[in-house]
């Protein structure tokens, strides 16, 4: 069952999250993760939504996209992440 992996974030340092991606992204494809899509922009229809960004990856998963969430190569990024931006991680099966 294939899940998704929902990523919404507002920047605090364009540069550390540059370096963020380009570090996280050898991770997400380890687990088998696939990055579908970035917007900067987001078309709140109903609610409030702080964040300005949003990105999307598959995974094969929820588990599989937690495993990868929760592993020592993901974990060291955690600094640089929280430097980089403010996040609201999400993840589904579908």
């Amino acid at each position: 069952m294939t899940a998704y992996f929902l990523a919404f974030g507002t920047v605090k340092d364009p540069e550390k999250l540059a370096e963020y991606i380009d570090r996280s992204s050898p991770s997400v494809a380890e687990f088998g993760g696939e990055f579908v899509g970035v917007s900067e922009q987001t078309d709140v229809l109903v609610g409030v939504h702080p964040h300005q960004r949003s990105a999307m990856f598959t995974f094969p998963d929820a588990a599989t996209c937690r495993a990868w969430f929760e592993s020592p190569m993901y974990h060291q990024l955690e600094g640089l992440r929280e430097a980089a931006a403010d996040f609201v991680f999400l993840v589904f099966d579908v």
